[in-house]
């Protein structure tokens, strides 16, 4: 077990109790800032891998459904085209009960979607049986980690979700295999892969998406994702990070990509600009620095001291033998970074000017 991995087991909120009932003077000398910032990437790090296990389970267990098929009944097919509905090139079926109301957003039953049209063959209900046998340990996932959406992708374009997404929102015109939800899984390693991070346009904000490739020998089935609502994380880590008015602390990805922010005035702008892009777009780099990134979607933050000592930390990151905490000094401002390992983004701890 590493030094990093023996600080997580000691509680992020006891040690933010003791570090702000300190005289500052005693905590820089003694280092626990340094400390609590690698306690909020350890804890960060902690859910990611957490996440990428649950996915790489709820993949696995799909696939010995699949090894194991019975035959389908005419039966069984009638049935289901009977609770199916289709809206262009995506058919979906009910799974609530007859008669009942049509769920709302996010209610607690499960989105059962086609996305090859009107057709309802064998191979469709042998999927739609897989997903019913899946739903209890799909409820089970979402509960461990209800951050977002928990589903799985088949290579032949059908979707279980959960929890429930309506109809006119699961409609697409880009089939889900070519999603980049899908193709972020490493096929080539057969592990779980990460999109970059994103902005949910349906209001859940900035997310990011584990997914893991669901192979039965050299055949791919699938893929299995689950989905982590950022803002809902990384507040619950930042937000133990300050102690007062002179402390801040905010997210970034390897990029300089703006993930979040505990500044009332970072934290508006990147909503503000999220908004108006209708994507992570916010970056905290310098002109020359966002230049590199070759997106032309991005841009910079208005703050030019946050995009100053991020440009900073990316380049003492990127030095051999980089330290675990990065120390910077930036008009009158203490920075301190710590990098979470599963994805490379940075936790950073600024200390308002002496």
């Amino acid at each position: 077990m590493t030094t990093r991995k023996r600080m997580a087991g000691l509680g992020i909120v006891c040690m933010v109790a003791a570090l702000w009932g300190m005289p500052a003077q005693a905590a820089d000398r003694d280092g626990p800032l340094k400390s609590l910032v690698l306690l909020a990437a350890d804890r960060i790090d902690a859910v990611f891998r957490d996440v990428a296990a649950s996915t790489r389970a709820l993949g696995d267990e799909y696939r010995m459904l699949a090894a194991h098929q019975s035959p389908v009944t005419d039966a069984e097919k009638v049935a289901w085209i009977r609770r199916s509905t289709t809206q262009a090139n995506t058919t979906g079926f009910r799974t609530w009960p007859e008669g009942g109301p049509t769920p709302a957003f996010q209610a607690a039953f499960p989105g059962f979607y086609s996305y090859r049209g009107r057709t309802v063959t064998g191979e469709t209900v042998a999927q739609l049986r897989n997903f019913e046998r899946l739903l209890p340990i799909f409820r089970a996932a979402y509960r461990s980690f209800d951050f977002a959406w928990v589903y799985l992708t088949t290579v032949d374009d059908m979707m279980l979700i959960y929890p429930y997404v309506p109809i006119d929102e699961a409609v697409n015109n880009e089939l889900p295999t070519r999603q980049v939800f899908y193709t972020a899984a490493d096929f080539k390693r057969r592990s779980v892969g990460w999109t970059a991070p994103y902005l949910d346009l349906v209001g859940a904000g900035m997310m990011i998406t584990a997914s893991y490739p669901i192979y039965a020998g050299d055949r791919l089935l699938g893929v299995a994702s689950r989905d982590i609502t950022l803002t809902q994380l990384s507040r619950s880590v930042l937000s133990h990070l300050i102690g007062g008015d002179a402390a801040s602390a905010f997210i970034v990805d390897r990029r300089g990509l703006a993930i979040d922010a505990t500044d009332p005035g970072l934290a508006a702008e990147l909503e503000r600009v999220s908004s108006e892009k209708k994507a992570a777009a916010l970056f905290y780099r310098s002109p020359a620095g966002l230049a590199k990134e070759a997106d032309p979607g991005a841009v910079a933050s208005s703050y030019g001291w946050v995009n100053e000592l991020t440009e900073r930390i990316l380049a003492k990151a990127t030095r051999s033998g980089a330290p675990d905490v990065i120390d910077v000094a930036i008009d009158g401002r203490k920075v301190l970074a710590a990098r979470i390992e599963s994805t490379g983004w940075f936790v950073v701890l600024v200390k308002g000017k002496s």
